[in-house]
């Protein structure tokens, strides 16, 4: 693939690809986690603890990743441009 435009949008679309089936994978965790037996109108304390906390552990494992593929992204445009120099 010789144009770089088209190999950049494709590594990102690849990248939001990952994101959104990790975001999948720990939907799914957490509800196999934390829901146990058949749904019910009110949840019981133990079930929205526990839901409370691996949605906390998701959004700082989701912060990680953006901060990790923001640096990864930086240092690639930094190597970009220090080729053309």
């Amino acid at each position: 693939m010789s144009d770089p435009q088209m190999q950049k949008f494709l590594e990102a679309e690849t990248q939001r690809q990952r994101f959104q089936q990790l975001v999948h994978s720990l939907t799914a965790d957490c509800w196999d986690t934390c829901v146990t037996g058949a749904p019910s109108a009110k949840m019981d304390r133990r079930t929205e603890t526990c839901i409370v906390n691996c949605v906390e552990r998701f959004i700082d494992t989701s912060n990680y990743i953006v901060n990790r593929l923001e640096k990864e992204g930086e240092a690639h445009i930094a190597k970009d441009n220090f080729k053309w120099q």
